[in-house]
């Protein structure tokens, strides 16, 4: 493998000269001299060590980016998002999959802030907790979530309540009243906003909006299935209550909604006869289910391309202060909503 002295031989300049090619700087190359040092390293396929370079006070070009799923095609959107305008920018990203785990997102951020990353991306604010664990080593961070901290974080997020507001008034609006809401599991924030828009706009129009309509479930597939049968099935919690078996819900994300979509057909439930039902993200496989979902799509790729572009300006000034984008979400319509069966 070669060296920067062996480039420096090629050329025919000092190793020092090679460093300051490599890294545009701090010295001034002429251009006669950068052209060789340039054709030496084609020659001779140099790749210099990116984490030297880095504990020397330069750049890994590489950013780190923890998600809970690779399987939820929300996170799988914005991750591509992100990667994408970070491979723009000459970035590469390393991913690490903590599904969840508390103990497996120490050991993915301790392993990024190791392998000397210029940034780290978040898709939960949960996680700042094992990064303050980190004390002085932890570099630029951007949160893809809403930030209850005063840490000097940057943040991209969606309008969480007024959007899922929007939903269930959709729902409304078919003539629904009794309407459930599958949300994520506790604590996770999103969680909380998205039921608390469901409970806002149910109570707005004199509804029900008790606990007994709300299941809280993993965002997943298995998570949402799991949900609609303790909510739908005969006896479940929602159908014993007074008004009834919710004729419409409200689910959280596309996951969990392919997963009631398949619990409706083992419950014998059609829709959007029998149920209707809207979700939240909009991702791609929205339009590719049976009947299509009615969704609240999140501009994945806006707030991908967002937080790769914010986290690369705090890459490159350090005390630029935090930055909050907050987007919002639009209603895609598909076939997934009816009037309740009594209409």
């Amino acid at each position: 493998m070669a060296t920067r002295a062996d480039v420096a031989r090629m050329a025919g300049v000092s190793p020092s000269v090679v460093s300051y090619v490599i890294n545009k700087g701090p010295r001034p190359v002429s251009r006669e001299a950068g052209a060789r040092v340039a054709a030496a390293i084609e020659a001779l396929d140099y790749r210099p060590n990116a984490i030297a370079s880095a504990l020397r006070g330069g750049s890994t070009k590489s950013i780190g980016l923890l998600m809970p799923s690779p399987v939820n095609p929300y996170f799988a959107e914005l991750a591509d998002a992100i990667e994408r305008k970070l491979f723009e920018a000459g970035n590469l990203l390393s991913i690490g999959i903590i599904d969840d785990d508390a103990a497996r997102e120490r050991i993915h951020l301790r392993s990024l802030i190791d392998r000397r990353v210029d940034g780290i991306i978040l898709t939960s604010s949960r996680a700042l907790r094992s990064l303050s664990e980190a004390q002085d080593d932890v570099p630029p961070v951007v949160v893809i979530d809403r930030l209850e901290t005063s840490r000097r974080v940057s943040s991209v997020h969606s309008e969480n309540v007024l959007d899922s507001a929007y939903a269930v008034e959709h729902l409304q609006s078919w003539g629904h009243s009794v309407i459930a809401c599958i949300t994520g599991p506790r604590p996770i924030p999103v969680s909380a906003e998205r039921m608390r828009g469901w409970s806002e706009q149910q109570a707005r129009m004199g509804f029900p909006n008790g606990a007994h309509l709300v299941a809280h479930a993993e965002f997943s597939t298995r998570g949402g299935a799991e949900a609609a049968h303790t909510l739908l099935a005969r006896g479940g919690r929602a159908a014993t209550e007074p008004g009834g078996r919710p004729t419409a819900v409200f689910v959280t994300s596309d996951a969990q909604a392919h997963g009631v979509l398949h619990a409706c057909d083992e419950l014998g439930l059609r829709v959007p006869q029998d149920l209707s039902i809207v979700s939240f993200d909009g991702t791609q496989s929205a339009r590719f289910t049976r009947p299509p979902l009615t969704a609240m799509r999140q501009p994945i790729p806006e707030m991908g391309a967002t937080a790769a572009r914010v986290l690369l300006e705090m890459v490159a000034d350090p005390s630029r202060p935090p930055q909050t984008a907050v987007f919002r979400s639009n209603l895609v319509l598909g076939g997934s909503c009816a009037p309740p069966p009594e209409a």
